[in-house]
This record gives structure tokens, C-alpha cells and sequence, in this order.
């Protein structure tokens, strides 16, 4: 059941150093000084097509605003964060209990750090905030992300047609979510 503003108190509860970590990964809140790498793995002739780009000031806004989270992501060695390979956007509505997770991005591919990394932002979602919904959009051309978001479980809600303007072509964006209720059958 929704009540009114039943998730504001939340953000005033929600710890802004808050490390997620996966059998290979650690989620560390992103620190100034890696902006600029954030933005080498963003810009990344493999990312870039799959991306929305964004300017060092949007990125420091996206690390300081209540309603962001910039996650920078390491892979582990010896249990410890080793190399930053990664990165993770997330946008909170603490009001309608919402998490967006606004975009990601790796150096290394075909490893698992991205479905690892998906199902910790998940259960964050869930398990952590305790939010009702986490949600994410795709462009249709992007077949390896998609499979990765129907492989989690996540549901096709539909297409916002010519959503988003890229080198001079309107793109469409695929909305995929996950309810609370949905994500309590889940078994990973």
C-alpha cells in the first residue's frame, strides 16, 4: 500500500558512504579525485554509443546531491579494492520509493562485473532502502545490456519512442523495472 510521502523519512536515514561489495567487486562512493576517471570509462569508444555524457560539474553535482549517488567500482584483489574499472549513477526518489539506476559503465568487459554489480544495486534498492522500485532505461540496439536486465529478472515495462537525441538521430529508450513483490521471488 502507498501512503503519501510513507518514504520521505528515508532519505535523512541513508548513509552516504555506503560500500556495496560482490564476490568480485567493492561499490565505494566516488571521491572527487576519480571524476576524471569516471569520465575516461564514460567516454570509451565501447561505452560511449551506450552512454549519456556527462560534464565534470554534472558529475560533481551527481556525487554531492542527496538525490545521487555516484558509485565508483574496483575489482577485488585479496579482499581488498584494487583498480577502479567502473562506475554507477543511481537517482533516489525517496518520496515515491524509487531507485533509477541512471546508467553504468565498466573498462573490462565479459567478466560478470556487470550483472554482479546490477544485483548489488538491486538488493541495495530492496534490502538497504528499503524502496519499492528500481528501474532503468536501454536503448534497443544495445542487445548485450538486455539480455543481462531480462537475465536478472528485471520486466520490460515498454519504449519511450524517440526519446533521447544523439549525433543528429532521435533513439529510443527501453524501460525495464523491478517491483518489491517481484523481487522477493527472485533466487539469485
Amino acid at each position: 500500500m502507498c501512503k503519501e510521502g510513507s518514504g520521505d523519512h528515508l532519505s535523512s536515514q541513508y548513509n552516504r558512504d555506503t560500500v556495496l561489495e560482490t564476490p568480485l567487486l567493492f561499490l565505494l562512493p566516488t571521491k572527487a579525485q576519480e571524476l576524471p576517471l569516471l569520465m575516461e570509462i564514460e567516454q570509451h569508444p565501447e561505452n560511449r554509443p551506450e552512454l549519456f555524457v556527462s560534464t565534470l560539474e554534472e558529475h560533481e553535482f551527481h556525487r554531492t546531491d542527496e538525490n545521487f549517488r555516484l558509485f565508483s567500482i574496483y575489482d577485488k584483489v585479496d579482499e581488498k579494492p584494487s583498480e577502479m574499472i567502473g562506475y554507477a549513477m543511481v537517482q533516489l526518489d525517496f518520496h515515491s520509493q524509487t531507485f533509477l539506476l541512471r546508467r553504468f559503465a565498466f573498462l573490462k568487459k565479459d567478466r560478470g562485473y556487470g550483472r554482479q554489480t546490477l544485483i548489488a544495486l538491486i538488493k541495495h534498492c530492496f534490502d538497504d532502502l528499503g524502496l519499492n522500485r528500481f528501474y532503468l532505461d536501454v536503448y534497443p540496439h544495445n542487445k548485450r545490456a538486455i539480455h543481462l536486465y531480462e537475465g536478472v529478472g528485471l520486466i520490460w515495462e515498454g519504449t519511450l519512442r524517440e526519446n533521447y537525441c544523439y549525433e543528429g538521430k532521435f533513439l529510443d529508450q527501453r524501460l525495464y523495472s523491478m517491483l518489491r513483490r517481484e523481487y522477493e521471488k527472485q533466487n539469485w
